[in-house]
Order: structure tokens, then sequence, then C-alpha cells
């Protein structure tokens, strides 16, 4: 990238505000540190090819926070992507315990 950015003529600038560098020390420390010791105990605990599957989430949160923070607007294709992404989810975990039970206790329309 260095390269690129060299050869397309860019500059190099690097802000010493307050706030460019503390949003730097926080992605530094807790997108980096916190993040990468949070994901190898996730693997630990379910194993590796579950933990990477849980990284197709990642997106769904960064949704959730635009739309609360910067005004996202939502589309069709956006709500299609979430769905598949919570139907891929099921499919890999299968349907969680709580609302298993709570299917096996609803009345069905026979009773």
């Amino acid at each position: 990238m260095f390269a690129i950015a060299l050869a397309m003529g860019h500059s190099l600038a690097f802000s010493t505000t307050p706030l460019y560098l503390s949003a730097l020390i926080y992605l530094a420390i807790i997108g980096s540190v916190v993040g990468f010791n949070t994901y190898l105990a996730l693997v630990g605990r379910i194993g590796a090819a579950k933990a990477a599957y849980c990284t197709v989430l990642f997106p769904l949160v960064a949704l959730s926070l635009s739309t609360l923070f910067e005004g996202y607007v939502w589309t069709w294709q956006s709500a299609l992507g979430v769905l598949l992404v919570l139907a891929g989810n099921l499919r890999v975990f299968g349907i969680p315990e709580p609302l298993k039970r709570w299917r096996r206790t609803t009345p069905t329309q026979a009773e």
C-alpha cells in the first residue's frame, strides 16, 4: 500500500490531533489486541471451523452500529443479506436450545 500510495502521488500525512491519536490507540488496543484474544478464546471453546463461520456475523454488527450512529438507510438487499446470514448460522449451529424448548411448549393446532 505504501508503494502504491507513493506511485499515485499521494503525500504521507500523519495527524497529531487528540481525536485521531485516541482513535488510533483505541483501534490498536481494543480492535487488535482484545479482539484477537477474544477470537482465540472462541476458537478454543467451539473449534476453528465454527469460529471462522462466526466472522460472518461481523457485518451484522457493523450494520447495526452504522444504523444507530451514522443513519444508515436499509435497503431490501441489505435486509435479504441479513436474513441469509442468520439462516446460514442456524444451518451451521442448529436451532438454539431456548427456541427448541419454546417450540416444544407451544400448543399445536391439533390440541
